[in-house]
């Protein structure tokens, strides 16, 4: 099949890498020209796990085009993949996608044979049937479901895993405004994935409502494991893990995303489950879940902060190993680590920061008020409390010797995976969230 996709950012450019690479001819476009030099070129100018590799192998079938009119003419569905950022009050914005929509009207207007226009960005519940479709048919003269098929079909990945998540989903979510553009995308799907998902085929609606009740739905298992947490600490003998894990076990909840830890943050799930309060709004409603989920999810720094000032005062040395909101990333949206360094600076504490991969954009949005080390063990020389925040791989086998050797005596490690409990911690005073009094090393 023959496709487009406009906008080439971290999820635009794996998906067109990914179909590209499956045998589809695909025809890519970005406003930005820098970018579309680089990818011409052959480069990668997205940091994201097995991109560069994947885009050599899909290099013969992906062709980079300067306008919208290529777009169009050249292929058989136009994937919309472009930003869509939170408004004050939570909801998304559609002025991007509205822009494509816009510089894509002429040429499908012109276009005489079936066009998909499949939008993958995250939008509010109603933008495709109430703004993207009248859009669509007063610009063109055309009727959507007839002359051109309308598409909502948003991915579920997670950045650093981008690919892996695209190739190999538990499910595939296609609103469509008509049968033959539902079938069209469900028979490019299964072309493409390497795992046989479930298809979700519905109305338009109700594909955007369960884009952001599915993330929704995720964010209340991390939270729910979290408060969770926060009282095993409380509570002699508890812990947090043997408990999950038996929660788990049980099918009616399942073991993902029930894993105690710092919350979650990132670029899609914190803003969804705002999109998800403001929906609920506009009908009148409140989603009392979502914001008890947001208010968990915010608790967190300060709760780790609480701990720290029990044990230290200003303007004791900490050391926060890891910066990025997740493993396998550089982006430091919403880090709750982040939020805990900036907690800490303006409380007058000294802080150090090491990360893989986040380290220069943590920095920057420090202000340079913290100190930067690529080296984990420079972090932590001198330091008064070592806080384990993002679960990096690296920091499991980290040589805590070393460490005690070069932190102050008796220092304090807060644990936040639990990650270092099998090792000997008994030159520090170490504290594994979500574990009570008598369970602690």
């Amino acid at each position: 099949m023959n496709i487009s996709v406009v906008g080439l950012g971290k999820l635009g450019l794996c998906t067109a890498a990914c179909f590209a690479a499956a045998g589809h001819v695909v025809y890519c476009y970005d406003h930005d020209g820098c970018i579309r030099d680089e990818v011409t070129a052959g480069r990668c100018p997205i940091a994201e796990t097995g991109l560069p590799e994947l885009l050599k192998i899909a290099r013969p079938s992906l062709h980079v085009v300067d306008t919208y009119d290529a777009c169009v003419v050249r292929s058989d569905a136009t994937l919309i993949i472009v930003p869509t950022p939170s408004e004050t009050d939570g909801r998304f914005s559609n002025a991007s996608v509205i822009r494509v929509l816009e510089g894509l009207s002429p040429s499908l207007k012109a276009k005489t044979d079936f066009h998909i226009v499949a939008i993958v960005s995250t939008v509010m519940p109603g933008s495709s049937e109430q703004v993207f479709r009248p859009l669509l048919e007063q610009h063109t003269g055309k009727r959507c479901g007839f002359d051109f098929g309308l598409a909502y079909n948003p991915e579920f990945i997670a950045l650093g895993t981008v690919i892996r998540d695209f190739l190999n989903p538990d499910m595939v979510l296609i609103g469509a405004s008509d049968e033959r553009t539902s079938q069209l995308l469900q028979k490019l799907y299964r072309s493409t994935v390497e795992s046989k998902p479930i298809i979700a085929a519905m109305s338009l609606v109700n594909a955007e409502i369960t884009k952001i009740s599915l993330n929704c739905f995720i964010t209340m298992k991390i939270s729910f494991s979290n408060a969770l947490g926060a009282l095993c600490e409380k509570v002699p003998g508890a812990d947090v893990d043997s408990i999950t894990l038996a929660l788990g076990a049980d099918r009616r909840v399942g073991e993902r995303c029930l894993k105690n830890g710092l919350g979650f943050g990132g670029p899609c799930f914190p803003r969804d489950n705002l999109a998800f309060q403001s929906f609920s709004k506009e009908f009148g409603d409140r989603a009392l879940l979502a914001e008890a989920i947001e208010e968990i999810n915010l608790r967190i720094p300060g709760r780790l902060q609480r701990c720290i000032e029990t044990h230290l005062s200003p303007p004791a040395r900490v050391a926060l190993l890891g910066v990025s909101y997740k493993p396998g990333t550089h982006v430091i949206e919403e880090s709750q680590s982040l939020l805990l360094a900036k907690s800490l600076l303006a409380s007058g504490y000294q802080v150090g920061i090491s990360d893989p991969k986040a380290l220069d954009s943590a920095g920057r949005a420090l202000e340079g008020l913290a100190d930067s080390f690529v080296n984990p063990y420079d972090c932590v020389r001198g330091a008064d409390a070592i806080i384990l925040m993002t679960d990096w791989e690296e920091y499991r086998s980290i040589d805590w010797r070393r460490v005690a050797t070069a932190a102050a005596p008796g220092a304090l490690v807060l644990d936040s995976w639990r990650i270092a409990r099998k090792n000997d911690m008994s030159s520090f005073n170490y504290f594994p969230l979500g574990v009570g009094p008598q369970t602690r090393i």
